[in-house]
């Protein structure tokens, strides 16, 4: 018998693709780059005036400032940032990007399933959430990133500026698809790389979701000031893995006679109107109006069903 030699396979599997690498501006939190493949715009499953390029990265809205609605092609991990760059702006139209999550997988809509606007077309059906970009920070070259944490909390960041809480109530029980609505003056995006932005721990199915060990008393966040007065209540935590401790500031209450806020649904116009049952003040008439008219309409806030709009008039 002869001597045995042992000898190392080289490792044969595919190296794990890393798709962004950067670092976070806050002390003690990083954003870490995430494995797998980046998400791109479903190939299908999108509004009549989008065209993408051969990669499905870039999204152009071509034609009128609507029918711009998209979705990735892939479910969105909890704490994955979907992050966008805004390719071409272009004035004369009202209102910008319009983003968020659904539950529902783009694989199964129909070309009927997608409506001219995310807002308010979508977001009145069940399983949809999306908000407006404020137009002043809807400018070229702007990098957005957005993010569901397990609360079901969206947060936003332009240029990796400090996380803004946009949206709550998403449902995470499931996967989410990013929902992107290429409107108005935006007229061509672009899918990033993403980053994960908070703890992560393996799921059972080998997918990211968020770690079991945060709470809702660590996660702080700033107030959309164009968000309802509903959200606007809610007061930023006093330490973060996003941002160092800070005070909560509150905004100086509005003089009399001034505009009572924006309507969560077009941003454009002024709050004016009531919905009845739930009471809740978030609509311009014109929206409220538009969101009866439609079967299954819902306040934008608490879901609850629309039996009728009441404007307000004020002296």
């Amino acid at each position: 018998m002869g001597n045995t030699v042992h000898r190392t396979l080289p490792d044969s599997s595919p190296p794990a693709r890393l798709l962004a690498t950067r670092q976070c501006c806050g002390p003690g939190f990083e954003r870490r780059p995430v494995l797998g493949e980046a998400p791109r715009f479903h190939a299908q499953a999108k509004g009549k005036n989008v065209r993408l390029d051969g990669h499905s990265r870039r999204a152009t809205r071509r034609n009128s400032f609507c029918n711009g609605v998209t979705f990735t092609q892939r479910p969105i991990r909890l704490y994955e940032q979907v992050r966008l760059r805004l390719v071409a702006v272009r004035p004369g139209w009202s209102g910008a990007l319009r983003f968020g999550f659904t539950v529902h997988d783009p694989s199964l809509m129909s070309p009927q399933d997608i409506p001219k606007y995310a807002c308010p077309d979508l977001v009145t059906r069940p399983g949809y959430w999306a908000k407006a970009l404020p137009e002043n920070l809807a400018l070229r070259d702007t990098v957005l990133a957005y993010w569901v944490d397990r609360h079901g909390r969206v947060f936003y960041s332009v240029n990796d500026g400090e996380p803004v809480l946009f949206h709550c109530g998403v449902a995470v029980g499931g996967p989410l698809w990013a929902l992107i609505d290429v409107y108005g003056i935006t007229d061509e995006v672009q899918l990033l790389g993403t980053l994960q932005s908070g703890p992560a721990i393996p799921s059972p199915s080998g997918s990211l979701s968020g770690s079991q060990d945060d709470s809702d008393s660590d996660m702080a966040f700033s107030v959309n000031q164009s968000s309802s007065a509903s959200e606007s209540s809610l007061v930023t935590a006093p330490s973060s893995p996003l941002s160092p401790p800070v005070s909560p500031v509150f905004p100086a209450p509005e003089p009399a006679g001034s505009k009572n806020g924006e309507c969560t649904v077009c941003f454009d116009g002024e709050v004016d109107t009531v919905i009845y049952t739930c009471g809740h003040m978030c609509l311009c008439h014109g929206c409220g109006l538009r969101l009866r008219r439609q079967a299954r309409a819902c306040c934008p806030i608490c879901r609850r069903p629309i039996k009728d709009v009441i404007k307000i008039y004020r002296p």
